[in-house]
């Protein structure tokens, strides 16, 4: 059976998450990059989010400074936001079927309670986590590490939700480190 190291950031997480969980002997190594999975202030567990007013005109509109507002929100020093990273966003947003595609998925998002899940997870598993995160605080941490047996939580001073992004070589160390089998 083939098995891999998976990686996932934010919604990714929560993929690599579950996946781990369902295929234990197909999983080396996890990396959750400020993962999605618990609930946030204003969310709740086992129902469905209400789509913002503003995000359901995301279909007829796309306006590169909502864009660039939001994205800014996921840089914890939003001036590393590039005007080259916005257009390639923006070029992303208008690529055909995109926009409807979000808002289907915001639309399906129910939250689970992700503690017994996570519980099942036998993988070493690396947390990256930026520590002016505005998207998913870096207190979520927390819940990961009490229900994640082999979790490690490597905090990244000054970065936001796109650690990778935002200084590739500060959150690449710790990753390095962690896939080779030293201590992050």
């Amino acid at each position: 059976m083939d098995r891999a190291s998976l990686i996932g950031n934010s919604l990714g997480g929560r993929i690599a998450w579950n996946f781990a969980a369902l295929h234990p002997d197909r999983v080396i190594n996890l990396v959750l990059i400020s993962p999605d999975g618990f609930a946030s202030p204003g969310f709740d567990y086992d129902k469905q989010s209400e789509t913002p007013l503003i995000m359901r005109a995301l279909p007829y509109t796309a306006p590169r400074s909502m864009l660039k507002a939001n994205l800014g929100a996921a840089y914890g020093n939003p001036d590393a936001l590039s005007e080259a990273s916005v257009t390639r966003y923006h070029d992303m947003m208008l690529a055909p079927g995109v926009r409807p595609a979000i808002l289907a998925r915001l639309s399906q998002v129910i939250l689970r309670e992700p503690g017994p899940t996570l519980a099942r997870i036998q993988a070493p598993t690396l947390l990256l986590w930026g520590e002016k995160d505005g998207m998913i605080p870096i207190s979520n941490a927390d819940d990961y590490l009490r229900h994640l047996p082999n979790a490690t939580l490597v905090r990244l001073p000054g970065l936001g939700h796109l650690p990778f992004e935002e200084d590739p070589v500060q959150s690449l160390i710790p990753l390095e480190r962690f896939l080779s089998g030293e201590a992050p």
